[in-house]
């Protein structure tokens, strides 16, 4: 092609190129979401509305802002605080809705995008590790990615860049975009029990991220029944009916993972269920999850991976049966053999930590110091050497009909259920000054 015909080429496309384009080789979600690069993210907005919104940053309200990622710069959009137990003026937690203000306008085809403050985790990278099990093992979960965020070009610390569950989510984790998604929010010690008849009693556990305008009846009627047939005499039925409501395997594989990574604040957690999203295709009533907010995993190398079990209505009757119990078993072990495969987590962490590391001791309004950073870095070296071995030998134990055993604890025989492991530590008080759970994150 001769070279003014390929002059004249260019800027053809150049005009034609969309306001905001990145440039000629436009980017997509999955650089915004590479895990190996350490992104840098600027904001710019109004510093009145920015210093409004550290003060209150425990309401939603909306603020204008623009973002900058390389060279896309995306205008017009609108930023709130979000968080509950992360929630705090000086390091805040933050979401961005892209067509708010303007009517379709997407960011490499996202709608929204939370920029997570990792305010709970002291190794700033609990939650990476987490998500990235989750997708090793080919169970949905959002993708995310580290980031140096500056608002107004002042350095705000090491923040993750969040695939938020929504449509789009669901389109890429179900190849499902037109179904109903619901947030979980922790209001209240909740194990899976029958809230009664009254839709209402539902609505502000599980909010609709997705065809929010539709009925109550229509939104909430089947995750009434879900937990209604969870709670009912269990017949010979009982499975049956609640296999209608809910993905019985999924479940139990996303409850078996988040056991083997020690969630402190998941479907088992110290407080009740928390940190999911139910989501649920038109024209059915059966739901799956998807796990979210990870900050508490990796809690404690030795967690029982038979810890709480008895404490959720759903998976302790589940567990009674066989093939359901030999289920949660075999994922536990899949999940230990493919952390500990080629060394998987422990390089994962390495590769997080040297990525990030810099910047995190950088990072001016992080809540912990960099002293505790490096010593929860190493504990989550331990946690990668020991875990999978621990497991395992709890694993290997159950499947021959034994209780596992630690000092102070007797050994016995699973009879027909199988039967809780005791909890070691006193339960924490509810009473935490708070009302919510203290890493629910909306």
């Amino acid at each position: 092609m001769p070279f003014r015909h390929a002059v004249r080429l260019t800027l053809l496309v150049l005009v034609l190129l969309p306001a905001g384009s990145s440039g000629l080789f436009a980017q997509t979600a999955a650089d915004l979401f590479d895990p190996s690069t350490l992104h840098e993210v600027r904001l710019f907005m109004n510093s009145r509305d920015l210093a409004q919104l550290r003060e209150r940053y425990r309401d939603n309200t909306h603020y204008t802002v623009d973002l900058r990622w390389r060279d896309t710069r995306i205008r017009n959009a609108a930023v709130r605080s979000r968080g509950t137990g992360s929630a705090n003026p000086v390091k805040p937690g933050l979401r961005i809705d892209f067509d708010r203000y303007t009517t379709g306008q997407r960011f490499l085809g996202l709608r929204t995008l939370v920029i997570d403050n990792l305010w709970q985790d002291p190794a700033l990278i609990r939650e990476h590790l987490a998500m990235a099990l989750f997708n090793r093992l080919g169970h949905p979960a959002p993708l995310q990615s580290f980031c140096r965020l500056f608002i107004n070009n002042e350095y705000q610390g090491v923040y993750a860049l969040t695939e938020e569950p929504n449509a789009e989510f669901a389109a890429r984790a179900v190849g499902d975009s037109g179904g109903y998604v619901f947030e979980y929010h922790w209001l209240m010690p909740f194990y899976g029990g029958d809230l009664g008849n009254d839709l209402a009693s539902y609505k502000p556990l599980f909010e609709p991220r997705t065809r929010e305008l539709e009925a109550d009846s229509t939104l909430y009627r089947p995750i009434r029944e879900l937990f209604r047939e969870v709670n009912a005499p269990e017949d010979a039925v009982w499975r049956e009916r609640v296999e209608q409501y809910i993905d019985l395997p999924q479940f139990i594989t996303q409850a078996a993972i988040e056991t083997f990574i020690a969630e402190d604040d998941g479907l088992l957690g110290y407080v009740g269920m928390n940190n999911f999203y139910l989501y649920r295709p038109a024209g059915s009533t059966r739901h799956v999850l998807f796990p979210w907010d990870k900050d508490n995993a990796f809690h404690a190398v030795d967690k029982p991976v038979l810890d709480r079990v008895d404490e959720n209505v759903l998976l302790r009757r589940a567990l009674g049966y066989p093939d359901l119990r030999e289920l949660y078993l075999q994922k536990l072990e899949e999940s230990a053999r493919r952390a500990a495969e080629e060394d998987w987590l422990a390089l994962e962490i390495e590769r997080h930590t040297s990525l990030i590391a810099a910047a995190a001791h950088d990072d001016p309004r992080k809540q912990f110091s960099n002293e505790e950073f490096d010593r929860q870095i190493d504990f989550l070296r331990e946690f990668a050497a020991r875990r999978s071995a621990f497991v395992l030998r709890e694993v290997a134990a159950l499947s021959q009909g034994s209780i596992p055993t630690e000092p102070g604890l007797r050994g016995g025989r699973v009879q027909d259920r199988i039967v809780p492991w005791p909890n070691r530590r006193s339960p924490l008080p509810l009473d935490r000054n708070r009302v919510k759970s203290p890493s629910s994150d909306d």
